[in-house]
C-alpha cells in the first residue's frame, strides 16, 4: 500500500492566518471580525499580494528583491507624470513597463555578473529613492484625478486580482518560467547541467517582480490620492514577510506555491490590524510581529527538514527493495 504524504508545508500557512484570527478575536473582543474591518484587511491586503506574487519568481530561485517598494514609487511617478492625461490604462502600461526595465537591471547585474541580489537590490532601492526625490522636488506631489479616483473601489480592485491571480498562478505553476525558476532554487548547478538557461530564467523572474511592483505603485496611487517619493517606503518588508507567513522558502524550491502569496498576505494584514485594533502600542507591535515571523520560519525549517529526511528514508527503503 502506498504511503500517503501530508505536505505540513501548504498547511502550515492556512493554519498560521486562522491562529492569528483566532486570537485576536478574543483580545479584540471580535472587533476585527467586524464586516467593515475584514473590508479594510482585504483592502490594505491587495497591495502586498500583487508585489508578493511578483517576488515569489525571484524567491523561488533563490534570490531577493528589496527593490520592490522604490520601484513601485518611481513606475508610478513616471507614470502619472506623462500618462494621466490620457487614462488608466496608458498609466498601467508605463508602470508596468518602467518596472520591468527596472527589474531587467537587476537581473542582468545579479544574474549575468554574479553580483548577489541582496547587494544590487540594495543598491537600486536605494538610487531609485533618490530619484523619486529629485521627481518630488522638481515637480511636488502628483494629485490623482477624479477618474482615477472612482477606481479605489473593491468591485474593480478584487477582479482585477483575481484576474492577476489566475494569470501569475498558471505561469509560475505550469511554465516552464515557474518550474525552471524553482528547480534553480532547489539546485542551481543540476538545472545547469540538465540545460536551463540559468541567466535568463533569472532575469524574466526579477523582470516580472518589477512589472507587478509597476502595478502595485498604481494601486497605491488609488489609495493615497497621488504620487509622492514616500510612496512605497518599507513595503519590500511588507512583502517579504507575507511570503515567510506563507511557508514560502526564503532558499525557494519546489514548496513555492503561488497560492502561499495570497495567505501570507492576509495573515500580515491580520496581524497589523490585530495589534492596532486591540491597541498595542508601536514598539511591542513590532517585537510581536518580529517574534512571529521568527517562530514561523523555525517552523518552516523544521517541517521542511523533516520533509527531506522522509524523502530519503524512501529512497534507501526503495534502494534495498531492488537490491
Amino acid at each position: 500500500m502506498k504511503e500517503k504524504n501530508i505536505s505540513w508545508s501548504n498547511i502550515l500557512p492556512i493554519c498560521t492566518l486562522l491562529i492569528v484570527v483566532v486570537v485576536f478575536s478574543v483580545i479584540s473582543k471580535g472587533r476585527i471580525l467586524t464586516g467593515q474591518n475584514m473590508q479594510t484587511v482585504l483592502d490594505q491586503s491587495l497591495t502586498v499580494m500583487i508585489g508578493g506574487m511578483g517576488m515569489i519568481f525571484v524567491l523561488s530561485h533563490g534570490g531577493i528583491d528589496l527593490a520592490v517598494g522604490s520601484t513601485a514609487c518611481v513606475a508610478v511617478f513616471i507614470a502619472a507624470k506623462i500618462a494621466m492625461p490620457y487614462g488608466v490604462i496608458p498609466v498601467f502600461v508605463i508602470a508596468i513597463l518602467v518596472g520591468t526595465l527596472t527589474g531587467l537591471v537587476i537581473g542582468v547585474f545579479s544574474a549575468k555578473f554574479k553580483v548577489p541580489s541582496f547587494m544590487v537590490t540594495v543598491a537600486m532601492q536605494t538610487g531609485l529613492r533618490g530619484i523619486a526625490n529629485f521627481f518630488s522636488a522638481s515637480s511636488g506631489i502628483i494629485v490623482m484625478s477624479p477618474d482615477f479616483m472612482k477606481l479605489n473601489t473593491l468591485k474593480f480592485k478584487i477582479p482585477f486580482i483575481i484576474i492577476l491571480l489566475i494569470l501569475m498562478t498558471y505561469l509560475f505553476e505550469y511554465t516552464k518560467i515557474g518550474i525552471y525558476s524553482k528547480a534553480i532554487g532547489e539546485n542551481e548547478l543540476c538545472s545547469k547541467i540538465s540545460g536551463i538557461n540559468v541567466v535568463k530564467i533569472k532575469c524574466i523572474g526579477f523582470m516580472i517582480s518589477g512589472a507587478l511592483a509597476g502595478i502595485t505603485g498604481v494601486f497605491m496611487m488609488f489609495r493615497t490620492g497621488g504620487a509622492n517619493n514616500m510612496l512605497g517606503k518599507g513595503f519590500e518588508m511588507r512583502v517579504i514577510m507575507a511570503l515567510l507567513l506563507g511557508s514560502v522558502p526564503v532558499v525557494g524550491g519546489m514548496d513555492s506555491k503561488m497560492f502561499k502569496v495570497v495567505i501570507g498576505a492576509l495573515t500580515v494584514l491580520a496581524l497589523e490590524n490585530g495589534l492596532s485594533v486591540s491597541g498595542i502600542s508601536g514598539g511591542l507591535y513590532q517585537l510581536i510581529e518580529g517574534i512571529m515571523l521568527v517562530v514561523v520560519c523555525v517552523i518552516t525549517a523544521s517541517v521542511k527538514a523533516k520533509a527531506i529526511l522522509h524523502d530519503e528514508k524512501i529512497a534507501l527503503q526503495q534502494q534495498k527493495t531492488v537490491n
